[in-house]
């Protein structure tokens, strides 16, 4: 047995690598076999001034789980609210469409208290990920409210 490195990026190797993970995942999960070629649905928000987006939001729901995969606001309109009516919005477009919970990541530099202050717990940590900051999973149950 030879172990090969490659050196140069190889699409077509990192290809079949995914498609043997999720050939795998297919045969153990049900719900991988599923989602495969369902119509995932999304959340997308966006806010507009002058004509430029300042802020928005990306998302996708699915196995009950809102997938909070982006929110952005351009810092030069920090402490104007509109990370947390972004944020509000999206979970109520999610709940909107099937979701219970969400989860997302940040990092210590990013948003970790902001989204403390709406509810979100750590459910896990990657410290020092990159040097000198941490990594977080948060998660939080979605509600009727």
């Amino acid at each position: 047995m030879d172990i090969i490195h490659i050196r140069e990026d190889d699409e077509a190797f990192q290809q079949f690598l995914t498609s043997r993970l999720r050939a795998f995942n297919d045969v153990h999960s049900a719900h991988h076999r599923a989602i495969r070629n369902a119509d995932v649905p999304v959340v997308q928000l966006k806010v507009e001034r002058d004509g430029q987006v300042i802020a928005g939001l990306f998302g996708s729901v699915y196995w009950g789980w809102f997938d909070l995969d982006r929110l952005w606001v351009d810092s030069n309109h920090a402490g104007e609210r509109i990370g947390t009516r972004l944020l509000e919005e999206g979970e109520r477009h999610a709940r909107a469409l099937g979701a219970t919970q969400v989860k997302l990541t940040t990092f210590s530099f990013q948003a970790k208290a902001f989204y403390e202050r709406f509810g979100y717990e750590v459910a896990g940590v990657l410290r020092d990920y990159p040097p000198g900051s941490d990594y977080y999973m948060m998660t939080k149950r979605l509600t009727d409210a």
